[in-house]
């Protein structure tokens, strides 16, 4: 095996070793009723050096405090991530708040860059599967960005009385708020890593990079400096991938989110767009915590 190797628990949580260093990607392990499982809860987490936790939602950041206050690790995040986390009881010293530019030394030859990104856009329409052309929705005032934004949050805790229990529950551990997507570039002796949580990127930003190995989410309407996306899920992550170089791809954020409103999301379209521009090579799938070599998929 590897000295670096990757984990995959759902939606956007990783957990990626590095040598006796582990890293994790988001935190949300303690999943929303009709959600498959994934093998570790965040209770059960006992080794953890760094939290990077893209945004403030539920899907990414629970679960954070729970693992901080059993590890010691240190949560970096925006600040309504650190508001949460000193909500919660975690220690200044565990808190890390970040928006973008920063640098976080890990271990020795180990850094994570912090990019600014933006979130999927959740005001507009996004398509039934990565091969659905999605148009328009251009210019969308905050104010009315907001109001739709709201209104699929208002709509949660009203699925069933199972989803009100759980949402209950996890009271005070994320919030409606993003607080400010962000990426995370990992560099290590053995190769770089990209971390993507969400269909959004600032094109002057990401065309710069060149990872070897990106993880992209592959949800929602995809957010192009500021604005929906004009066309499929596919294009925009072929897109993507040829700003970034063409890394080798592994895709994240299209499980079954909340059935049955949010199911699985269809990445048929998407994966064979991808294994067409990059080969079947360099574009990998990875079952839920199942651990691969990172730089050797």
């Amino acid at each position: 095996m590897s000295d670096v190797t990757v984990e995959w628990f759902g939606c956007a949580t990783f957990r990626v070793r590095i040598g006796e260093t582990v890293l994790f990607f988001d935190t949300y392990l303690d999943k929303a009723p009709g959600v498959p499982e994934v093998g570790l809860r965040s209770a059960d987490v006992t080794e953890a050096n760094f939290l990077f936790i893209s945004h403030a939602h539920f899907d990414h950041v629970l679960g954070a405090d729970v693992i901080a206050e059993a590890t010691g690790a240190t949560v970096v995040g925006n600040y309504e991530v650190a508001h949460l986390m000193a909500a919660n009881g975690l220690p200044d010293e565990q808190i890390l708040a970040v928006s973008g530019g920063e640098t976080v030394h890990c271990a020795d030859g180990v850094h994570v860059h912090v990019l600014p990104a933006l979130h999927s856009c959740l005001f507009a329409p996004g398509g039934s599967d990565s091969g659905s052309s999605c148009l328009g929705d251009l210019g969308v005032s905050a104010q009315d960005r907001q109001r739709a934004a709201s209104a699929l949050f208002e709509l949660l805790p009203t699925l069933s009385e199972e989803t009100r229990r759980y949402f209950h529950a996890h009271e005070g551990g994320s919030s409606h708020r993003d607080g400010g997507q962000l990426a995370y570039l990992l560099e290590t002796p053995h190769g770089s890593l990209l971390v993507s949580a969400s269909s959004g990127y600032w094109r002057g930003i990401f065309e710069g990079l060149r990872p070897d190995v990106a993880i992209l989410a592959a949800a929602g309407r995809p957010n192009v400096d500021g604005e929906p996306h004009q066309g499929s899920m596919a294009d925009f992550l072929v897109d993507q991938v040829n700003l970034l170089g063409q890394p080798t791809v592994l895709l994240c954020h299209h499980d079954p989110l909340l059935p049955p409103v949010a199911p699985a999301y269809d990445v048929s379209a998407a994966e064979a767009a991808l294994r067409n521009v990059l080969g079947a090579e360099r574009y990998r799938n990875l079952g839920y915590g199942e651990p691969a070599p990172l730089f050797n998929l």
